[in-house]
């Protein structure tokens, strides 16, 4: 999937909402906020690659607490694209990239990489392997960091060391399905050997 142009039913500051689904909402806000304060306390990345940019929620709070040299960040919807691109004429070191993250050609590797897309395909055909991907963007020393909600167990990535650096309560979260969230995690995943 390239670049794209999407109907959303919602895009406003405080949601996206395509097909019926919530891509992201204000309520986040919260939990990004404890998880880049988390992160900041263990990292100190120079490097940063973004993946999907939505309301700019995340790209602000990563600038705000681990204060990279350089932020890249990957939007494959033109119109969040012309969000990032204003965001980026207001800061230093951020670097716009109008694709999708898949196919994008970025310059490795990256210290952490921050992985929040959000899979407007229809076509399952059309994935390709993320951990393989993810792998050539952290090389042997970057980590992946990915949004945990839930209490339950974290999404693994083949070829990666997963750690819960932190569990936390938030406010409620609503999630791409409508429903409810008050539990979230810091989590980061190391590539093995």
């Amino acid at each position: 999937m390239t670049s794209t142009s999407l109907t959303f039913d919602v895009k406003n500051d405080d949601y996206l909402v395509w097909q019926g689904q919530i891509v992201m909402s204000r309520s986040e806000e919260p939990y990004f906020r404890q998880l880049f304060a988390c992160l900041a306390k263990k990292l100190r990345p120079k490097r940063i690659l973004e993946v999907g940019f939505g309301l700019g929620i995340s790209a602000d709070l990563i600038q705000h607490y681990l204060c990279p040299a350089e932020h890249h960040i990957v939007e494959i919807d033109k119109g969040i694209y012309a969000d990032l691109l204003q965001f980026a004429g207001e800061r230093f070191g951020i670097f716009s990239y109008l694709g999708d993250w898949r196919s994008t050609s970025l310059a490795t590797p990256f210290d952490l990489v921050f992985y929040d897309p959000f899979d407007y395909s229809s076509d399952p055909d059309d994935m390709i392997s993320e951990a393989s991907l993810l792998r050539q963007l952290v090389g042997t020393t970057g980590v992946v960091c990915h949004p945990h909600f839930g209490d339950g167990p974290p999404r693994i990535l083949e070829g990666f060391q997963t750690v819960i650096l932190e569990r936390f309560l938030v406010p409620e979260i609503e999630m791409a399905d409508r429903s409810c969230c008050r539990h979230a995690a810091a989590v980061l995943c190391f590539p093995e050997n």
